[in-house]
């Protein structure tokens, strides 16, 4: 009798899940079938840091100033760079983040004064060391010698532009100057 029992109570049990199986399977799905089916990131999601590339340099605007590294309260940026030969603008030759110490708050982005840092949208990266080193310039290494010689010819151009400018001031001057006064 007990064992009659027991084959029913299984029987019960398996027809209750196989009910509330085939009520869910009507139901929108909660979950993702990842990797086939990418999900979609809000406005405020936060990942790794990376250079924004900006359409009228063509590259990145990182001037090595250094704010970044200052406020990172985990220590994990160490940027090298200064002046190029040739071009006022300064530029980063070296830009590495930890991102196994990296909090992703934010300061670093905050604090830019040339707005050339970002989140990503990245969701599926992950560190299989106990650091995690990106360099961020990597993207943007095989395009820096293009990107410097254009900066030269446009530095050259608005140096030209200048001396041009400061020429025909310095003639207006020195014309206005050697005319007469005449008193009526």
């Amino acid at each position: 009798m007990s064992y009659f029992t027991t084959i029913a109570g299984g029987l019960k049990s398996l027809v209750t899940g196989l009910g509330i199986t085939a009520r869910q399977m009507r139901r929108k799905p909660v979950t993702l079938t990842y990797p086939h089916v990418k999900p979609e990131l809000s406005e405020a999601y936060r990942s790794l840091i990376s250079l924004v590339q900006f359409e009228e340099l063509e590259t990145h605007d990182c001037i090595a100033c250094m704010q970044c590294v200052k406020i990172c309260p985990s220590f994990c940026i160490e940027i090298d760079g200064g002046r190029v030969e040739g071009i006022k603008r300064m530029r980063a030759s070296k830009f590495e983040v930890d991102f196994a110490l990296c909090s992703m708050c934010g300061l670093c982005i905050d604090v830019c004064p040339t707005d050339t840092l970002e989140y990503t949208k990245l969701y599926d990266e992950a560190g299989y060391e106990r650091e995690w080193v990106y360099d961020l310039l990597d993207p943007f290494r095989d395009f820096e010698d293009e990107f410097v010689e254009r900066q030269r010819v446009s530095d050259a151009r608005e140096a030209a532009e200048k001396a041009a400018k400061r020429a025909a001031a310095a003639e207006a001057k020195a014309a206005t100057e050697k005319e007469p006064e005449v008193d009526p």
